[in-house]
């Protein structure tokens, strides 16, 4: 079997799996052999759905006492197959998979989505590690959540080299504390290889595009947002599934609501008056932190809604990523009020300026017309007439110019 793994690591060395961003490669690490009877088909170009990898996760928790997930932002199998002057970055991985050790699912369909709705992330237990990073680990836990911290001057092997050893390193430590079996998994959010299909199809008239939208309402406020995605130098991804309103927290007045989405969470807060309503900020927060927030300063009255054709953006200050939401209305209720029970919203107050560009533009043009006119006129009233004319029954007009 010690060829069968060598044959294997080999392929992935040489092949690449059909290219898809919601195919990612997946390392299994079980050095207590808690799932050494486990049926895979390691063949590359065969996809292992989202339902198997799911199958698999709960297993584990069954048979383990605590699970551990190393994940790359992103990760294909490009990454296993580069090398530089000292060879593999996965030394570590290698000899796992000679050892059985280690089991590899080269083509998984959305692991680390699987992996978040199982494991649900929280503060306490998502790590951003580099080397030399302390980790503290809580008194109790079931799973923890490993992000790589990347440095600015090392290429893409040297950064994998470092995220090997320390899953050797955070591996081996966590079983020490441990007194059950420990199972890890190594994978990424998102596959960053991309190609594109030749297909040739019937040209068709341009079909009116659908209405995207999604409406939310929760006990607080009601929501209106169209094209949610999230935004970084190499990946865009969008986000079409309603939020889950995970948290509504009233305070005075004030009003805190959080949406959950697959992969962060936005929160609204609200301040009220008298007779107005104030949307303060938006903040991003991803495993319970926060990591964004876009101050928005608005006021409306109250029975109004806010509605915003410009995108609103919160920049994520830990990776440089944005979360941006391209259209969007929003109207917060009354604490107690029930006037508002069909959740439609009230007149809107939209946040366009009073002058776009195209007014600009077009007052600019207008001004310059307007100057060219000014000026025409203006030419006009400073031409002088004669104050005398030639008779042409009399003596011809002369003018005696003098030499100097």
């Amino acid at each position: 079997m010690n060829m069968v793994q060598l044959i294997l690591f080999l392929i992935i060395s040489i092949q690449t799996v059909t290219a898809d961003k919601e195919v990612v490669p997946a390392f299994l690490i079980d050095d207590d052999q808690v799932m050494k009877d486990l049926k895979y088909d390691a063949n590359p170009f065969n996809k292992m759905s989202s339902t198997d990898f799911g199958d698999i996760v709960h297993e584990i928790i069954k048979r383990s006492e605590g699970v551990i997930m190393f994940i790359e932002n992103m990760f294909c199998t490009e990454d296993l197959s580069s090398k530089d002057k000292l060879g593999t970055p996965f030394f570590h991985l290698r000899q796992g998979l000679l050892n059985k050790s280690v089991k590899y699912f080269p083509a998984v369909t959305e692991p680390y989505s699987i992996l978040n709705q199982i494991f649900q992330p929280q503060p306490f237990t998502v790590f951003f590690l580099n080397i030399g990073t302390k980790l503290e680990l809580p008194d109790k836990f079931k799973y923890i959540y490993v992000f790589f911290e990347d440095g600015k001057n090392e290429s893409r092997t040297q950064a994998l080299r470092r995220h090997d050893l320390i899953i050797k390193q955070v591996y081996f430590v966590i079983r020490q504390l441990k007194a059950g079996p420990i199972v890890a998994f190594y994978t990424g959010k998102y596959n960053p290889v991309v190609v594109e299909k030749l297909s040739f199809v019937e040209i068709e008239p341009i079909a009116k595009p659908l209405d995207q939208s999604v409406f939310i309402r929760s006990a607080g406020a009601i929501f209106k947002f169209r094209d949610v995605e999230t935004v970084s130098v190499s990946r865009r991804s969008a986000f079409r599934q309603v939020p889950l309103v995970a948290e509504e927290i009233w305070e005075d007045n004030k009003l805190s609501t959080r949406m959950a989405y697959s992969e962060f969470e936005l929160q609204f807060n609200f301040e009220f008056g008298p007779n107005k309503w104030m949307l303060d900020s938006v903040t991003l927060y991803e495993g319970g932190e926060e990591v964004g927030r876009t101050q928005m300063d608005v006021c409306i009255p109250w029975e109004w809604s806010y509605i915003c054709g410009e995108p609103l953006i919160i920049a994520n200050t830990r990776d440089g990523s944005s979360v941006t939401i391209s259209q969007y209305q929003i109207q917060p209720l009354k604490e107690g009020n029930t006037s508002n029970e069909t959740g439609n919203f009230g007149k809107a107050v939209n946040c366009g300026p009073y002058f776009s560009s195209h007014i600009l533009s077009g007052l600019l043009v207008g001004f310059i017309f307007l100057g060219i006119l000014a000026y025409g006129i203006i030419t006009l009233s400073d031409c002088g007439t004669n104050d005398r004319f030639d008779d042409p029954n009399g003596k011809t007009f002369t003018a005696d110019v003098g030499h100097h």
